[in-house]
């Protein structure tokens, strides 16, 4: 039976211990909460740049991948290819990205920094690596290098693979 505000149990009473001792056996339930601490810093830590994480992200693929296209954006980032337009508008009226028509492809944009976006993405790698140096203080290289691994890993099965186990 699906759980509704009918069936809540009642407020916990002043002093009683509150926990969250059977979720912490979950490693989604870890992640999550590590990704909550690490978005709300890195909010913070883009703020000052006039960028949101999905601004950066875009940002940063736009510069490792000059000429890709919006869908292909889309595609890397998974994110919904409107979504794709209003970040890449919000790039594009900021000056730090531009779109050039593909030449045979009326309907295809390549993507390409500015030197503005550029000079900016500099200053904010610099200012996303202070960040995670400051928020993962407590792990050693090699720790850092561990978790990199384990995490890239565990997001290299393919949905498929999730899909079949269940």
């Amino acid at each position: 039976m699906p759980l509704s505000k009918t069936n809540a149990t009642a407020p916990k009473a002043p002093g009683t211990s509150v926990s969250d001792k059977l979720l912490r056996q979950f490693i989604g339930y870890r992640v999550k909460r590590a990704n909550l601490l690490i978005q709300d810093d890195m909010a913070k830590t883009l703020e000052p740049f006039g960028l949101r994480t999905g601004t950066f992200s875009t940002l940063a693929v736009v510069i490792s991948s000059p000429g890709i296209s919006q869908s292909e954006l889309s595609d890397v980032l998974n994110i919904k290819r409107s979504g794709v337009v209003v970040v890449v508008d919000e790039l594009e009226r900021a000056g730090v990205l531009k779109r050039k028509p593909v030449k045979g492809d009326r309907r295809t944009n390549a993507l390409t920094v500015t030197a503005a976006g550029r000079r900016l993405w500099d200053k904010v790698e610099k200012a996303v690596q202070d960040h995670e140096t400051a928020l993962f203080n407590g792990l050693d290289p090699e720790e850092i290098a561990t978790l990199h691994d384990l995490l890239a890993r565990a997001t290299m099965s393919p949905k498929s693979d999730l899909e079949k186990k269940q």
